[in-house]
């Protein structure tokens, strides 16, 4: 297997999940070139990977002016930009034929996600949607339990995404993900395209249909705020030592996320100190802004129904505000059930028990096979590995998150977000 070549275009966290598999796996994968408008950020990686000066580009337009001087720089793309920069930093190095693994969501439209797929087809390249969760020791051994028949057929399965304090905080309330404006992407799309693409992963015999939707902004707002509640968490709050999404709590004391929190300051967030935070958290981080008064306009929770053509359905929740932190899932088959939470890694398998007209149970536990550096338990490993083995010509796994393998997905939640718009159940057009 040769070595394959890539250009980091977004050099940010999740990029670096990736490709940190250079360093470990240098004859596997190479860092070649790194496109970022923050200067910092390419200086970063230059000395990370190892990359020349003259191969580190501020813009898609400058490393593809770069391309029709001196010929092809990589075998491939690493794609990390932010939801709404996919299309327009994508297609460019699609047309010139470069693979790519992409960041999920691909896009936020039917449309452009068509293009996408049409561009990269016809222009011979090989495209992966970074769905990290069918990759995770978790979920892959749930699936291979399904594929080999140990609990039947799916007639129905339930997800449940409980984002937690501290990670809606960092990401959905106050960070980067908090608007569907800035981001690009509804909550569904950003945080839960991960869950419908498993329905649609482990259901794989059968198409989604139709799907229902209900869901809103309730509880993080204004409205629902302590009494008193000021503006800033650290300057003018009475419940600064009580709140669930005080500051104080999440960034001061505890630090959760770090690599989200402090893009403000313009340094790695190893090198910055707590006086740099929490003068930040007092003036202008919007993570110390009071989390039912920032400018964001997603949804703080939702619900839906997907039904399939052969009849089985599937239903999941996304609750922002969740004590605990965890996602859950439950596929219940014609001979039997499975059901487990990925944080744990463990799940267990329930059959029928034809003596006892009861059930016997299976304990498994997939903990052990999960690196400590993986933010995805497991996922981001995974894909790094099935991608290389993918531009070297090689056979892909069963977790393959092709371009094609995401169209049914992504189109699930953007029905679902039109069905709760409207309140009306809606057909799911699924071509190959």
């Amino acid at each position: 297997m040769k070595q394959v070549s890539v250009i980091i275009v977004g050099n940010g966290d999740r990029s670096n999940c990736y490709c940190r598999y250079a360093l470990s796996h240098p004859e596997a994968l190479k860092v070649a070139a790194i496109v970022d408008p923050s200067k910092r950020k390419r200086a970063e990686g230059a000395k990370t990977y190892g990359v020349p000066e003259e191969l580190l580009f501020e813009s898609v337009e400058d490393c593809i002016k770069y391309h029709e001087e001196h010929g092809k720089i990589a075998d491939a793309v690493i794609n990390g930009t932010m939801d709404e920069l996919h299309y327009e930093t994508a297609m460019p190095f699609l047309k010139k034929g470069y693979h790519m693994l992409l960041e999920k969501p691909v896009v936020n439209n039917m449309d452009q996600l068509l293009d996408i797929q049409k561009t990269a087809k016809e222009n011979g390249c090989l495209l992966m949607v970074c769905h990290v969760l069918r990759y995770t020791p978790f979920f892959l051994a749930i699936k291979k339990r399904l594929l080999a028949g140990e609990i039947g057929e799916i007639v129905h399965i339930e997800t449940s995404e409980n984002v937690g304090v501290a990670h809606s905080s960092n990401s959905y309330i106050r960070g980067k993900w908090n608007s569907t404006e800035k981001c690009g992407s509804s909550m569904l799309l950003a945080k839960c395209c991960h869950d419908l693409d498993l329905f649609c992963w482990l259901n794989n015999t059968t198409t989604p249909t139709k799907v229902a939707s209900f869901g809103g902004r309730n509880f993080l707002i204004p409205e629902k705020a302590p009494e008193g509640a000021g503006i800033r968490c650290l300057v003018d709050c009475p419940h600064v030592d009580t709140c669930i999404y005080s500051a104080k709590s999440i960034y001061v004391l505890n630090d959760h996320f770090p690599w989200y929190p402090w893009d403000c300051i313009d340094k790695n967030y190893n090198d910055i100190t707590m006086e740099e935070k929490i003068e930040s958290l007092k003036t202008i981080n919007p993570h110390g802004a009071c989390a039912f008064k920032t400018d964001s306009d997603i949804v703080d929770h939702q619900a839906l129904i997907l039904h399939f053509a052969n009849g089985s359905t599937a239903s999941h929740t996304m609750i922002q505000g969740s004590v605990i932190g965890r996602r859950l899932i439950r596929v219940v088959g014609t001979k039997g059930e499975i059901e487990g939470s990925i944080d744990t890694s463990k799940f267990t398998v329930y059959k029928y028990n034809f003596e006892t007209a009861g059930y016997t149970t299976e304990e498994i536990d997939v903990s052990a096979e999960i690196g400590k550096e993986d933010h995805h338990a497991g996922g981001d490993a995974g894909i790094i590995r099935d991608f290389v083995n993918m531009v070297n010509g090689g056979e892909t796994s069963i977790s393959c998150t092709s371009i094609e393998d995401s169209i049914a997905g992504h189109l699930s939640v953007y029905m679902a977000d039109a069905s709760m718009e409207d309140g009306e159940e809606k057909e799911i057009a699924v071509t190959d």
